[in-house]
């Protein structure tokens, strides 16, 4: 925070410093739906430097999510609040968390019988 208080009034009024003081906040203050929006339409290349910690973000959030939803939680809403382009990648991503489904067709994450060691 220091860093951003000595910015110049140019520097501030700068789109994509503006938008890397929106990523920080949001990361600092833990506002994940937030932070996954901003990823989602992060301008330029700033989409490519956020890759290298999103994973990491996801991981901590969906075990926020797994407390939080109990008894379940539908993949359609995982995948939004997890910044996700559509459900079949979500569907990968918790595939690989060997997450428990309430049903075959894998729209809703049991969360009572989900438990998560990242």
């Amino acid at each position: 925070m220091k860093l951003i208080a000595q910015f110049t009034a140019v520097q501030k009024s700068d789109a994509d410093v503006k938008f890397a003081v929106h990523v920080f906040n949001a990361w600092s203050s833990r506002n994940y739906y937030q932070f996954f929006k901003l990823y989602l339409v992060a301008p330029k290349m700033s989409g490519y430097l956020m890759d290298s910690y999103v994973q990491r973000e996801r991981n901590l959030s969906m075990k926020i999510l797994i407390r939080a939803f109990k008894p379940s939680i539908t993949v359609q809403k995982i995948s939004e609040l997890l910044g996700y382009p559509d459900v079949p990648t979500a569907l990968v991503y918790l595939d690989d968390l060997k997450v428990v489904y309430t049903n075959t067709n894998k729209t809703h994450v049991d969360c009572k019988k989900t438990t998560i060691e990242l």
